[in-house]
């Protein structure tokens, strides 16, 4: 049970720091793409990339042979189960891992979508879907076992194609924080913590790596499964390292609320703080010469989103237009 625990609490501060310094979950991946913004998507997609090949290799060595080889395939569970976290990652707008690094980072208010996620586990442990196995788990449910080539195969072809891919499109996204990771970080960040969970469950003896999935239904069920436990508890423990040594811890409810300053405070319009490191969370910076573009997201009266534009100098001063107000 130790062991377990410090493995778990290990690759879930892990994870937690990365998902926190590359402001990744499903939700801001998925969204940011649909407004054509694909720093995340690339970041995520190196990360996957990265992690097929780095599990291909860890199952190789000797030890692994507990480890859960793969899920069965019933589409129309798989179907109608992702339908509804869709659904829930919409109203919450984050996924579950988000939750729980967000919760480090102090938004408090990530308490009522866990609970709405714990709620949803035991409900869904009751419900049985109709529906063909079409494949079993283990490797024969992976895409190597499909196509009958070795594991380690697939993973450098995908590999390969998503490098010659991010190759010929890097994109010019910047982050939305000075403090966040850009791509190239979050897929090696991404790519290393996947692997490193997988790692260390083996080594606590768990049979699955990095997931969000069965924790509350052990406790339930009476056989706490500690190393899933005390890796999404790492999660919070993780994003808030991450938030308070690097950037965008502060209290509150939601996300819409705005990044506390580091250091100088200039008050803003609405009672809202601007600071010389994070300014607003929606904020983006384009650098420009000798100066920087400042560009902000607002709404306007039709709550249509519509961009501000100022200027920011390289003097130690911020210069914000928002609802035809400013602050200097």
């Amino acid at each position: 049970m130790i062991t377990a625990a410090i493995t778990g609490a290990l690759a879930g501060v892990a994870m937690g720091y990365v998902l926190q310094r590359g402001q990744l979950c499903f939700h801001s991946t998925i969204k940011d793409s649909l407004d054509g913004r694909f720093l995340l998507a690339r970041g995520w997609a190196l990360g996957v990339a990265l992690a097929s090949v780095g599990l291909a290799l860890l199952f190789l060595l000797p030890g692994t042979d507990g480890l859960n080889q793969g899920l069965a395939f019933r589409p129309i569970a798989n179907v109608v189960g992702g339908l509804v976290i869709g659904v829930g990652m919409v109203v919450a707008r984050s996924c579950v891992s988000g939750l729980f690094y967000k919760l480090g980072s102090g938004m408090l208010g990530a308490l009522v979508g866990l609970a709405g996620w714990a709620a949803g586990e035991l409900l869904a442990r009751q419900l049985t879907l109709p529906g063909p196995t079409v494949l079993p788990g283990g490797e024969a449910a992976t895409l190597p076992g499909v196509l009958g080539l070795p594991r380690l195969l697939v993973a450098a072809l995908l590999l390969t194609s998503v490098a010659v891919a991010l190759w010929r499109r890097p994109g010019r996204e910047s982050p939305d924080h000075d403090w966040q990771w850009g791509w190239r970080r979050i897929g090696v960040g991404l790519g290393v913590a996947i692997t490193t969970g997988w790692a260390l469950a083996a080594l606590g003896g768990s049979s699955f790596g990095p997931s969000s999935v069965g924790a509350v239904v052990s406790v339930a069920g009476g056989s706490p499964n500690y190393w899933l436990i005390t890796f999404l508890l790492g999660i919070v423990a993780g994003g808030t390292l991450s938030a308070r040594t690097a950037g965008g811890f502060w209290l509150r409810g939601e996300e819409t609320d705005p990044l506390p300053p580091a250091r100088g405070r200039w008050p803003a319009p609405r009672g809202r703080w601007l600071d010389r490191r994070g300014l607003q969370p929606r904020a983006r910076a384009i650098r420009c010469g000798a100066a920087q573009r400042l560009v902000t997201r607002r709404r306007g009266g039709d709550g249509r989103r519509s961009l501000d534009r100022a200027t920011r100098p390289t003097s130690r001063h911020t210069l914000v237009i928002r609802d035809g107000a400013h602050a200097t």
